[in-house]
């Protein structure tokens, strides 16, 4: 640590400030996606009653399915249990099925139905409208730089600080 920026200095002062605000920030975010609220206005919007997490898995399905159970569950980082509910579910709308692996009869194949694609793009249309709806009065740089920021955070916090030190050590 620099002269700078050690312990006290006002650097490091902000700095931590600006991680406890992004801490809080992220965990407000997380609470209003996880909400039911946010559940029930996209609902009523496209008409498709699923929630945020299953919509993540039948995106995860239509992007890159037909997909194994355990491969669903590792692509889309869900524990499998959870991923389990979210199939049935889904299945039960009829927005996706399940069927035996070809190659291994004890594993399922996850696959989008036609219904599936349709619920997803509706559901998408209503997120979209209402993204704009909140956001009317953000510029076009403003989002745009808001989600470069996102991914870059993303990535780091996928990232173990290890890993992140390797890569930029063989540089």
């Amino acid at each position: 640590m620099s002269g700078a920026e050690s312990a006290g200095s006002p650097e490091v002062s902000e700095a931590a400030e600006a991680r406890r605000r992004l801490g809080d920030a992220l965990a407000a975010l997380r609470r209003i996606i996880g909400s039911q609220r946010l559940d029930r206005r996209n609902a009523e919007r496209s008409h498709v009653a699923i929630g945020f997490a299953a919509v993540a898995v039948l995106g995860k399905v239509i992007d890159d399915g037909p997909l194994r159970m355990s491969d669903l569950a590792t692509a889309g980082r869900i524990h499998p249990a959870a991923l389990t509910r979210q199939v049935q579910a889904l299945e039960a709308e009829g927005y996706i099925e399940r069927s035996p692996d070809p190659t291994d009869g004890r594993a399922q194949v996850v696959r989008v139905t036609p219904a599936g694609r349709t619920a997803h793009r509706r559901v998408q249309q209503a997120n979209d409208a209402i993204m704009a709806e909140q956001l009317s009065d953000w510029s076009t740089d403003e989002l745009v730089d808001l989600v470069d920021r996102l991914e870059h955070l993303i990535i780091d916090l996928r990232t173990s600080p290890d890993a992140r030190r390797d890569v930029t050590e063989h540089e």
